[in-house]
């Protein structure tokens, strides 16, 4: 692994992580602020003013009586996939693809660092920069819920909540990764990057959205159930596996081909 990489990685991504980490921070703390102990009846309120369809796509259907099962419902499903999608996004697509465009990884290549060594430092960034997002959330989350609501948190799940999605997230940035390694032009990394993360996101919305349930099943997201975690339903772990091994697959695989293809550079 290449240290000085993976620094210049951390000083050219530092702005749009920390942008969208400090949004989710602040969605955050608006919607736990808007949290009643004693009842979640204004809460009902605010969504029997929108649309049955828009809240059944948007995942509102459900608020919760507890703090966590609030959140769960506000915070961990349209915003969940937002603002963390757009870091994963931008860094995956940094990292490798962008380099090729640019000629910069010719550049690379000159130094005593392998193909290998290069790749298998990117998709250590690709991991380091979405774990340090969930890192950050779930110390941010609990200081906020106990500042505001001392004891209504349920801290084990809520952080067992943020590891859940950081394996959905790992799954999501090996899509990003692997699009990275073998598209041969910016354009068409982006295009994967973005198109396959967003069309599961709207497979998912249909499914919610409409009688025809099945079609929310074919999204890699429908693998990523808050509301089950909360039940203690065995689940969540056939989710959590399958989401270790696409991201295993999809980042071994884009390192296994960045090491063996004709870059043209």
């Amino acid at each position: 692994m290449s240290w000085t990489l993976f620094k210049s990685n951390i000083k050219t991504n530092r702005t749009i992580w920390i942008i969208m980490t400090l949004i989710f921070i602040f969605y955050f703390s608006t919607t736990g602020s808007v949290y009643d102990p004693q009842g979640s009846q204004m809460l009902e309120d605010m969504m029997k003013m929108m649309p049955q369809e828009l809240i059944d796509a948007f995942g509102f259907s459900s608020i919760g009586t507890t703090l966590l099962t609030m959140l769960i419902s506000f915070m961990y499903g349209m915003l969940l996939f937002m603002f963390p999608l757009i870091i994963s996004i931008v860094v995956n697509h940094r990292i490798l693809a962008k380099h090729i465009d640019k000629g910069s990884m010719a550049y690379l290549l000159c130094t005593t660092n392998s193909r290998k060594k290069i790749a298998l430092t990117q998709a250590m960034f690709s991991l380091a920069s979405i774990t340090a997002f969930f890192a950050v959330i779930s110390v941010f989350g609990i200081l906020i819920c106990e500042g505001m609501f001392p004891g209504e948190l349920d801290i084990g799940k809520f952080i067992f909540l943020n590891f859940y999605a950081l394996l959905m997230y790992f799954a999501i940035g090996g899509i990003g990764f692997f699009a990275s390694c073998i598209a041969t032009e910016s354009k068409h990394s982006l295009g994967l990057g973005i198109g396959i993360p967003v069309g599961f996101l709207v497979l998912q919305m249909l499914g919610n959205s409409t009688n025809s349930r099945w079609i929310g099943n074919l999204s890699m997201y429908a693998l990523f159930d808050p509301n089950k975690l909360v039940e203690g339903d065995s689940f969540i772990y056939i989710g959590m596996i399958a989401f270790i091994l696409s991201a295993a697959a999809l980042y071994t695989g884009g390192i296994a081909i960045f090491n063996k293809r004709d870059l043209h550079i």
